[in-house]
């Protein structure tokens, strides 16, 4: 089974230009090193607006919203919520309740579900899957990994919008780019590897889910 969910294709004089943000577009030069939790949030935001009329309120500009200039514009916004200290912005509760933060200022409430150091490659990919196949995307962060192929993409946040489970591949955004990462490899039991990751829920629908919502808000 495949399923990829809808990430913003962004435009620049009518060629695409990112699959989802870009840090590079940021102007500041601490944001271009340090901004990917914003763009991942950014992109968050964008696939539920336009998935979801409910959500809408997460992005709503009052032009195309896929063109870059536009983009830039919440991706602004949302560093203004994800403001990334001098280690950066590796911090899976922070980037939770930052997002929720910025929903919640728009009136919509949502509750986050994380995993924190995942022991197993099954538990990262019953999350991983489970959260596609609702619709939600993964906010996915990278911090230690010791792949030779992920070297430049350590202490890094990146958007995972969908899954082959034939070919044992993930799909994400990374820097505007779509890649598509063997899961075997990501999750190799092997490796001592550091990764986090988060997807939200409405909160109407995780309170009829679970009954409450409490261990969730930490």
């Amino acid at each position: 089974m495949r399923e990829e969910l809808q990430c913003p294709r962004i435009t620049r004089n009518g060629k695409i230009v990112g699959y989802g943000g870009n840090q590079e577009w940021f102007s500041g030069e601490f944001q271009r090193l340090a901004g990917c939790g914003s763009v991942t949030g950014s992109n968050l935001a964008a696939i539920y607006a336009a998935s979801d009329e409910n959500m809408k309120p997460l992005y709503d500009p009052k032009t195309d919203p896929y063109c870059k200039e536009e983009y830039l514009k919440l991706m602004e916004t949302m560093y203004a919520y994800m403001k990334p200290g001098f280690m950066g912005y590796p911090l899976i509760g922070r980037f939770a309740r930052d997002f929720v933060r910025y929903a919640g200022n728009r009136g919509i409430l949502l509750s986050p579900e994380k995993l924190f150091l995942p022991k197993k490659k099954e538990q990262s990919l019953n999350f991983i899957l489970g959260a596609i196949k609702a619709g939600d995307p993964v906010a996915f962060l990278i911090l230690r990994h010791p792949a030779r192929w992920l070297r430049e993409d350590n202490w890094h946040w990146v958007t995972i919008t969908g899954y082959d489970e034939e070919n044992h591949t993930l799909i994400w955004s990374n820097c505007g780019e779509r890649e598509v990462i063997s899961w075997d490899q990501l999750f190799d039991p092997r490796l001592k590897y550091y990764v986090g990751m988060v997807r939200f829920q409405r909160f109407a629908e995780h309170k009829k889910k679970e009954g409450s919502l409490c261990t969730n808000w930490c």
